[in-house]
């Protein structure tokens, strides 16, 4: 008798090739679980999973009836005493046979692989009264779906290093379907696309990208992503041959290529500092380990380091494609016997999934490690009988773990080791004594953890690095690393003692403040009256210095009781009357500490509520003197996101209109923290990094923001002309046409006069681009054209736009005449706008007309005034622009001491703009 399982999709079962249909759906899942998790269980397990909401006697007799249903299948379904499970060699299951084919080696196996997985497993299939076996099922699917997921990379691999492009677009496409948030799996469909000759459909793929990593992990794509976007942009896509050094063929057991899931991935890729000793020393034993196992044991006091270094020896393992398994010991856990062992098993098998059918007759003994559950209360679980039983147990994690450092070495992690229960430390004793080759074992305790069973094993070998504390040199270096200041090495060092995670805290926070003070003053804080200690919590959620009416009104006390509690607080050293500005203010931090240690977390969102709703009544009648990033934030604290988000968007454009651009970006990037999501706040952020000159980061939020638009044309066609003007700065001509050329199309079908004068503007710019690109013919048509365009609509900023282009397009045709006549109308109606762009770049292309007259007097002018605008606007590479253009007339007017003020001037302001150094086409702008 035959019996076939088809798991993936809605589940159905044949026995020699007839349906079989039970009139239970629990019979089914008892089959999908035995299948699907590839060994016998154990009833209680079984029983747990099926019908959790049963005890313990109730749900095994539930199980023998389904049992006794399931029966029908034959001498498939195996019973022997206390353990379940199928005779895989009476069974064919699709599950099985694709986790079989995903580790074979050849492309036929993997095709055939991925066309088993169709559908998801038992799609549409559920238990009513289980959620543990929902959960199961849930958990199985998603692995299967991880490893679908890796055979396709692997398959697109391989079609595109065979330039066979219509196969690679096939199963990119059902690799970005089956793993959504998959970055490099939407940048190989990119790739194919754009080589395939669809560069609008690569376009689109990485907008729908840039869309899913906001909205889902809040993180912008990676810098490569965004290279490969602009080069397909660009047209300059390599061909096949070398387009493939960053998607290799990975070998089946490879690690995929790193996905990003979290924004805080990135920090433990700093560089170790003080370490590099012990790296070497790891990485030569590394370099050893085709010839034998090793064993390094690390020791070091909290802090010292010891977790850092295993995983950045991992984190390189990874990336090079090695397989690495990590087990720690927690105290919590050190009375349950087996716990570290099942964790290490399970570890194991997400590692090689079909590690207990490859070792055979041992695979039992595995797996009743991975069914324990590591919280067996039990001194030994149920099936480790006697020594023999404990040996074989023992052999069996050594043969697991020599199998998976078999075809690459592999490292296995053993973090603090003194803290694992016991017989998981014998069984990890019986490994470390005899490594298998090919495995590094890293093992981490402290100097008081030297006793145990495991740095015993290791220190019996010799081979033990202790970490040292950091010397005077390394600790400045790690200070400076982190952005702090270093005063005074000695104190440092006798503050930290060279402990690398104390040295990070004195550099993140710094030492200010003893012990004895602050509990002097929590002393004096305790000893105060209830009503003065409210006044003073109040102080301390507010902030700042705060009105006598104010303060009583989030205590909640009368007039009365207010002042006479205040006269108390100042007595007392709590509070201290301000008079700069009306109203107390807390005299240090310490006090601050004090009134805010024990309060709850909701006394302390009640109070920063009542402070955030009186200031937003007086905002309502008198926004002078009321920051909205107060009531934001005071919203944020009070727990009402919403309410917190919407302030910090008016507190985003408060700082714009004052040019306080860092201010307007972390108000922003505050509001879309606390889950607002649109194309403006991603468009306004764009700006704010434009003014800032961090050109990446704005590219990336203009990215965002078309993602967010929801093909919303208008909208689209103003953030690819956004777009344009950053390529424009980093003098990217043929991007910025590109970006341009997109925009007028998404544009075309417009009528309406808003549209059209965006059109227009966008129009002069091109313009501006043609002549950068040194075609002033096509520049000063397109730019009469849009002259006439505009003139019609009556628009006054486009107008002005033109006439400034067309006085550059003339300029640099030598007809200073004309450019003084175009320009000079420009800056006539650039001066009653009401905005800052307009007018300063066509007061800067007129001071560069005149001086071309030979009016040097003239043109000085007008360059202060522009460099004055600038200075108000707060854009950091056009005011070094402007300042070095006013350099240049004053050194043509023999003015040499004022043209190396504004030439330093220039320096620091082009310090500003990111990687300007790296990218000499910032320095050319001159005019715009």
């Amino acid at each position: 008798m035959s019996l076939e399982l088809l798991l993936f999709g809605a589940p159905r079962i044949t026995l020699d090739g007839a349906p079989v249909r039970f009139d239970t759906r629990k019979a089914t899942a008892l089959l999908a679980v035995l299948s699907v998790s590839g060994r016998r269980l154990r009833r209680d397990a079984l029983a747990a999973l099926l019908w959790p909401e049963l005890d313990r006697s109730r749900s095994r007799a539930a199980l023998r009836r389904t049992l006794s249903v399931a029966a029908v299948v034959g001498p498939a379904l195996t019973v022997d005493g206390d353990l379940i499970g199928l005779d895989l060699a009476r069974v064919q299951c699709d599950v099985i046979e694709f986790r079989a084919l995903a580790q074979r080696d050849d492309v036929a196996s993997w095709t055939a692989a991925v066309t088993l997985a169709e559908a998801d497993l038992l799609e549409g299939f559920s238990l009513r009264d289980s959620v543990a076996f929902d959960d199961w099922q849930r958990e199985a699917a998603e692995g299967l779906r991880n490893e679908l997921a890796r055979v396709l990379a692997r398959l697109t691999a391989y079609h595109l290093d065979r330039e066979q492009l219509a196969d690679a677009l096939e199963v990119a496409r059902r690799h970005v379907s089956v793993d959504r948030l998959s970055e490099p799996a939407h940048a190989a469909l990119m790739r194919i696309l754009a080589l395939a000759g669809d560069r609008s459909g690569a376009l689109q793929v990485y907008r729908s990208l840039v869309r899913l990593l906001d909205v889902e992990l809040g993180v912008p794509p990676l810098p490569q992503t965004v290279s490969l976007s602009e080069a397909i942009r660009a047209d300059r896509l390599e061909g096949l041959r070398s387009s493939r050094a960053g998607t290799p063929i990975a070998d089946h057991g490879a690690a995929p290529p790193a996905d990003r899931r979290g924004a805080g991935a990135a920090a433990g890729a700093d560089r170790l500092v003080g370490r590099d000793r012990e790296l070497a020393a790891i990485e030569q034993h590394r370099s050893l380990l085709h010839e034998r196992g090793t064993v390094i044991g690390l020791v070091g006091e909290p802090g010292m380091g010891k977790t850092a270094v295993i995983e950045s020896v991992a984190r390189r393992a990874t990336e090079e494609g090695h397989p690495v398994v990590s087990v720690a010991g927690h105290a919590v856990e050190q009375s349950l016997a087996y716990a570290a062992a099942h964790d290490l098993v399970r570890r194991m098998l997400e590692v090689r999934p079909a590690l207990i059918d490859e070792l055979g007759h041992s695979g039992a003994a595995l797996a009743l490690l991975a069914d324990l559950g590591g919280r067996a209360d039990a001194a030994q679980p149920e099936g480790i009988g006697g020594p023999g039983d404990l040996q074989r147990v023992h052999e069996a994690v050594r043969a697991a773990l020599e199998l998976i450092a078999a075809k690459r070495t592999a490292v296995l992690v053993i973090d603090d080791a003194h803290r694992l229960d016991r017989p998981s430390s014998a069984l990890l004793a019986y490994v470390l004594r005899r490594p298998p080759r090919g495995l590094l074992i890293l093992v981490a305790w402290p100097p008081g953890g030297a006793a145990a069973v495991l740095p015993t094993t290791v220190g019996a070998d010799g081979r033990v690095l202790t970490l040292r504390p950091l010397d005077a040199e390394e600790v400045r270096e790690l200070v400076l690393m982190l952005g702090g200041e270093v005063d005074s090495l000695d104190e440092v060092r006798q503050r930290t003692r060279g402990v690398p995670l104390l040295v990070r805290e004195f550099a993140t926070i710094g030492a200010e403040g003893g012990d004895a003070s602050r509990d002097l003053v929590a002393a004096r804080f305790e000893s105060a009256p209830e009503i003065t200690r409210q006044l003073v919590v109040a102080a301390a959620i507010i902030g700042t210095v705060a009105e006598p009416d104010l303060l009583r009104l989030v205590a909640g006390r009368d007039e009365i009781e207010t002042v006479d509690a205040l006269d108390d607080a100042a007595a007392r050293g709590l509070l201290v009357e301000r008079r700069d500005r009306p109203g107390y203010d807390l005299p240090h931090e310490l006090v601050r500490s004090a009134a805010l240690g024990r309060l709850s977390l909701a006394r302390s969102r009640l109070l920063h509520g009542r402070a955030a709703e009186l200031l937003e009544r007086r905002s309502a009648s008198d926004d002078r003197g009321v920051s909205a990033g107060a009531i934001a934030q005071h919203w944020a604290l009070a727990g009402n996101d919403a309410a917190a988000a919407r302030w910090f968007e008016v507190a985003a454009e408060q700082a714009a209109r004052l040019g306080a651009h860092l201010e307007c970006l972390e108000h922003l990037r505050a509001a879309m923290a606390l889950g607002a999501r649109s194309s403006e706040l991603h468009e306004a952020a764009g700006l704010a990094l434009v003014r800032l000159g961090r050109y990446d980061d704005a590219l990336l939020s203009y990215e965002q923001a078309a993602a967010a638009s929801h093909g919303d044309a208008r909208r689209l066609a103003a953030i690819e002309h956004a777009i344009a003007g950053v390529h424009d700065r980093l003098g990217d001509a043929v991007l910025a046409r590109s970006h341009l050329a997109a925009a007028r199309e998404l544009l075309a079908e417009l009528a309406d006069d808003p549209a059209l004068a965006r059109s227009v503007r966008i129009e002069a710019d091109l313009a501006l681009v043609l002549h950068r690109l040194g075609d002033g013919m096509s520049a000063e048509a397109t730019a009469l054209a849009a002259q006439r365009r505009a003139v019609a609509l009556r628009d006054a900023a486009a107008l002005v736009q033109v006439r400034n282009v067309l006085g550059v397009v003339a300029l640099a045709r030598g007809d200073s005449h004309a450019a003084l006549g175009f320009l000079e109308q420009a800056v006539d109606l650039a001066r009653e706008l009401r905005e800052h762009d307009l007018p300063i770049a066509t007061l800067n292309n007129l001071a560069r007309a005149r001086h071309a007259a030979g009016d040097g007097a003239g043109a000085l002018d007008l360059a202060r005034e522009a460099v004055q605008r600038a200075e108000q606007q707060g854009d950091r590479h056009r005011l070094a622009v402007l300042h070095s253009n006013l350099a240049d007339l004053l050194h043509a007017a023999g003015r040499d001491d004022e043209a190396m003020v504004e030439l330093k001037s220039s320096a620091a302001a082009f310090a500003d703009v990111h990687d300007a150094a790296l990218r000499p086409e910032v320095w050319t702008l001159t005019e715009w």
